[in-house]
C-alpha cells in the first residue's frame, strides 16, 4: 500500500483521513468511529483538485493509541479516474 501523505475524509458521523490505497481497491484509513466488518461506509474527501464520493464495505476495525481507529475499506463500483486520483493524492 501507498502511504506518503494523507487525505482528510469524512463520513457520516466522524471524519479522519485517508492514509494508504493499495492502488486497486483497499484504502486504509484513521476514523472518529468504527464500523463492523461488512457494514457500508461513504466517504468524502478531495484529492488534489477532485472531490471524490467513494463507497465501501469495511473490512474491519482496530482502535488505535490516540483514540481513533484504523479502519480498512474495501472500495465498490470505483472508476479507474477515481482510483487514479486517489493513488496520486496518496503519494505525496
Amino acid at each position: 500500500m501507498s502511504d506518503a501523505g494523507s487525505v482528510a475524509v469524512s463520513v457520516p458521523g466522524g471524519g479522519g483521513e485517508a492514509l494508504a490505497f493499495d492502488g486497486e481497491e483497499v484504502l486504509a484509513c484513521a476514523l472518529d468511529r468504527a464500523f463492523a466488518p461488512g457494514a457500508p461506509i461513504e466517504l468524502a474527501l478531495s484529492a488534489g483538485e477532485a472531490a471524490l464520493a467513494l463507497r465501501g464495505k469495511a473490512i474491519g476495525s482496530k482502535r488505535r493509541l490516540d483514540g481513533r481507529f484504523d479502519v480498512r475499506v474495501r472500495l465498490v463500483s470505483l472508476r479507474r479516474e477515481d482510483r487514479e486520483a486517489l493513488s496520486r493524492a496518496l503519494r505525496g
